[in-house]
Formats: structure tokens, C-alpha cells, sequence
């Protein structure tokens, strides 16, 4: 049986608007790699360059080969090329899951 994988990326960006442009645009060819599950993009409300994607696929190996897919794929290099550094990448499993009665916005 397979697990969930959730990808967290934390990185600061050279310049916030061609970063977003440049994200969405990735967003929306990642849909087609194989195991993509979502694709939530944040942006730090004290430091508007720094950006975070918590990025879900089906399991470790479908994270695993995106992220050697990405490298490759030429809509990817304008957001690789708006990183001004990367904070953390990891691969995380589900340990627990517990839901509040608020709604988020």
C-alpha cells in the first residue's frame, strides 16, 4: 500500500511578479505528471519574496520522478530561473489528520 506524499518547497524569489506568472504557468503543466494529486501555492504575508508550495502526488516515487521531469521540462525554467534560493525541500508522509470546525477563506 501506498502513502500520500506531500512535498513542501520554501524559497525566496528575485522578483514576486514573474515568479507568480511563472508558477502558474508550471501549475498548470504539472497536472499532467503522472501521481500529481495539488498544488497549493503560498506567499508570506511578512516577506513578500519569499514563496511555499506544499505540493501533494500520490506517492513518493511520483514526487521523486517529477521533480527529475521538472528539471527537463522548459516550462519550468522560468520559475527555476526567479529562485533566488530554496529554504527546504522535503517529502513528507501522513502521521495524523485532525479537522477544526472553521472554514479556511
Amino acid at each position: 500500500m501506498t502513502e500520500p506524499c506531500l512535498e513542501l518547497v520554501v524559497f525566496k524569489v528575485k522578483d514576486v511578479d514573474k515568479a507568480r506568472i511563472a508558477r502558474r504557468a508550471a501549475q498548470d503543466t504539472v497536472r499532467t505528471y503522472e501521481g500529481f494529486v495539488a498544488w497549493t501555492a503560498y506567499e508570506s504575508i511578512e516577506d513578500e519574496a519569499l514563496f511555499a508550495d506544499f505540493v501533494l502526488w500520490k506517492d513518493l516515487q511520483s514526487a521523486k520522478a517529477a521533480s527529475d521531469n521538472i528539471m527537463a521540462d522548459p516550462v519550468f525554467a522560468p520559475i527555476l530561473a526567479e529562485i533566488d534560493g530554496i529554504v527546504t525541500i522535503s517529502h513528507y508522509a501522513p502521521e495524523r489528520s485532525v479537522e477544526g470546525q472553521a472554514a479556511a477563506a
